[in-house]
């Protein structure tokens, strides 16, 4: 997905039973090359320095400037359409590519370079209204179809399989996760969803101030007695939903978030056909944070970006980025508290599992999985 560093994955495992996990996170603090510089020349930089969502990273930017400087700063259609094609391709990427491939199926490689094409030349709203449409199609049709048959819900998990097996890929995919076992951690143990929060809320939740630097890459929400890891993403907006809510019901965490982020795909879709719905969640908003500092926070496809700075007249003073990955593979975060306390059949099970864990949770670089060397466990 990105060059810019990798989550190096290594577990111990007793045979099918995940015992130890850590996460080696080598990605790049990319906000410490904007420090100093002109804000301008930070404002041109941030939307290339990233090779994944790199809109939503530029929206995060400007609207972090404009509430340090106390200049007002709401989402137009055109941030709207740009945050939401972006997130768009980002679903269908995990959905037509990466995840057939963990099932011996092919990727849809030609069908996504279609949608992928065709939300990158959205510039109006005749194209938004279209491509929303072509996107709402493929989720009837790839996962819901099955679900149109009865009218009411699965009544158990038999049901369930049955109505994603009649979609298309997308269903099999859900299928053969269901089917491949209910893995939960001793005791359910699970990290919280994180619910949605006003620019405000961040502001205050971080006392009126910039972050501490660990903050970054190990961030919390301080909101009682004990920070709390939380899980951010597609789950985290969709947990809801009713056909979302009953996998986490049966324990399916995995087959959750994967259907979490295709209802995630049709709401983006939405947003392309009708802009700036006032009952959907704004994409973006901004606060200010102190004297000559600003805060904004945008949803993405893989979870609330937080962008945070000081100006010193023109020039950027102090910068943070903390991205949705550094909430889910933090220590005690989601991929943590999931990746032990079970048992798989065998140890190439267990791999697989951990393997779907983390695309699951979706990082915004690329991962791997390996066993710790027997003389290192």
């Amino acid at each position: 997905m990105s060059s810019a560093g990798n989550l190096n994955i290594v577990v111990s495992l007793d045979g099918g039973r995940s015992l130890t996990a850590r996460v080696e996170n080598t990605r790049p603090r990319a906000a410490a090359v904007l420090v100093g510089r002109h804000v301008d020349e930070v404002l041109r930089m941030v939307p290339v320095l990233f090779s994944l969502c790199g809109r939503a990273q530029g929206i995060a930017a400007r609207a972090a400037v404009a509430a340090a400087r106390g200049e007002a700063c709401a989402p137009s259609i055109e941030d709207e359409r740009a945050i939401s094609c972006e997130a768009a391709q980002e679903h269908l990427w995990r959905l037509l590519l990466d995840w057939p491939t963990r099932f011996g199926r092919l990727p849809q490689r030609v069908r996504f370079a279609h949608l992928h094409h065709r939300l990158a030349q959205v510039n109006d709203t005749a194209a938004a209204f279209d491509v929303g449409g072509v996107l709402l199609d493929l989720v009837a049709k790839e996962l819901l179809s099955g679900f149109f048959l009865s009218m009411r819900e699965p009544a158990n998990l038999a049901e369930f399989v049955s109505a994603t097996r009649y979609g298309g890929f997308v269903g099999e995919t859900l299928a053969e996760l269901i089917e491949a076992g209910r893995w939960t951690p001793e005791g359910d143990k699970v990290a919280p969803l994180l619910p949605p929060h006003t620019a405000q809320e961040w502001a205050q939740m971080l006392g009126g101030t910039l972050p501490a630097p660990e903050f970054d890459r190990a961030p919390a929400w301080h909101g009682g007695a004990s920070p709390v890891v939380c899980e951010t993403g597609a789950l985290a907006r969709q947990s809801r939903s009713p056909l979302v809510a009953a996998l986490l019901g049966y324990g399916h965490r995995i087959a959750a978030r994967v259907f979490a982020q295709v209802v995630d795909l049709s709401d983006h879709a939405s947003r392309l056909r009708h802009p700036l719905a006032r009952d959907m969640q704004p994409c973006f908003d901004a606060a200010p944070l102190g004297e000559g500092a600003g805060l904004a926070c945008v949803e993405t496809s893989r979870g609330v970006l937080l962008h945070a700075l000081r100006l010193e007249g023109d020039i950027v003073a102090d910068y943070h980025i903390i991205a949705p990955t550094e909430w889910n593979f933090a220590p005690g975060g989601a991929f943590m508290q999931e990746a032990t306390g079970w048992e798989a059949e065998g140890r190439d099970a267990a791999l697989a599992r951990l393997d779907w864990l983390a695309l699951s949770l979706d990082p915004c670089v690329a991962f791997t999985v390996t066993q710790e060397a027997a003389a290192d466990a």
